[in-house]
């Protein structure tokens, strides 16, 4: 735990911006969000497959009229007084929930999107911040602590599905060869055509590289855990990056939300912003 939250190092400038990056990040992307899905919510007809607290309550009055929109106007009114610093303690649980049946509502026909559950996350781990930690430095190591925790334990997990659900065989570049092509489908469904790129064609054309970019995928999520460690969590952070491109590149899956989280969370700024504020004749 002391390698992930340091909470018994002294605070600098750097950890106080560090903090307010990831708070910002967190905050514009859940309230983006809201937005898209409110317009989305408008939408649809009923509810169909409740998830989450749609599972106790019923949501359909959120699907009818003005209401999703003004969940989001509600959010966005919540973010603006969090990220000045205002009612936090009181805005951040009701932002929590209010975020919540905001997503449920949008994926309440079926599947939901794993796209936003770090952001979702993030969120939760700053109203947990804020109601359990004595100062606002604990506060703000917890918020930050609190992401990679998560993250690398997401990583891993996934990669552990995997080998759970298929065992070793996942990195069968066959498999490879069945997604590309299923994607392909896909944009034929929407585009009417489709094209593929050179990493593709080579993944197509040759088994082995196939296997050894799943293989190299697989690898790297297993090493998630190593975002808990400083010493680590750079080199592992631009790994899990590369690998989030490669999905793009050979699928056309793009994980922006998690390629723009791990920057935030797994890169040094701390150490970038007290270089940029160092003062001369500070030690």
């Amino acid at each position: 735990m002391r390698q992930i939250f340091g909470f018994e190092r002294a605070e600098t400038r750097g950890d106080k911006l560090h903090a307010k990056l990831l708070e910002l990040f967190l905050l514009l992307y859940a309230v983006g969000w809201a937005w898209q899905w409110a317009f989305f919510i408008r939408r649809l007809p009923a509810v169909v497959v409740p998830q989450g607290l749609a599972s106790y309550f019923d949501l359909s009055p959120l699907l009818a009229g003005p209401w999703a929109l003004v969940n989001a106007a509600c959010l966005t009114m919540g973010a603006l007084c969090v990220a000045v610093g205002q009612f936090r303690r009181a805005l951040l649980p009701g932002f929590v929930l209010l975020l919540h049946l905001q997503y449920v509502a949008r994926h309440c026909l079926g599947k939901a999107s794993h796209g936003s559950q770090y952001v979702g996350m993030g969120v939760l781990i700053l109203a947990v911040a804020a109601w359990c930690m004595p100062t606002a430095a604990a506060r703000r190591r917890f918020e930050l602590g609190g992401s990679l925790f998560c993250m690398g334990v997401g990583y891993s997990l996934a990669a552990l599905s995997k080998l759970a659900a298929s065992g070793p065989s996942w990195v069968n570049g066959r498999h490879l060869w069945l997604w590309i092509t299923e994607k392909s489908i896909d944009q034929l469904a929407n585009s009417g055509h489709w094209q593929q790129n050179a990493l593709q064609r080579l993944c197509l054309e040759h088994w082995w590289l196939a296997t050894a970019i799943l293989s190299l995928g697989l690898l790297t999520e297993l090493l998630g855990v190593l975002l808990w460690f400083p010493r680590t969590r750079v080199a592992i952070t631009l790994a899990l990056i590369a690998l989030h491109l490669g999905i793009f590149c050979v699928l056309g899956i793009l994980f922006d939300a998690f390629m723009y989280q791990l920057m935030v969370v797994g890169l040094p700024w701390s150490r970038v912003f007290d270089h940029v504020l160092h003062r001369p004749g500070e030690s």
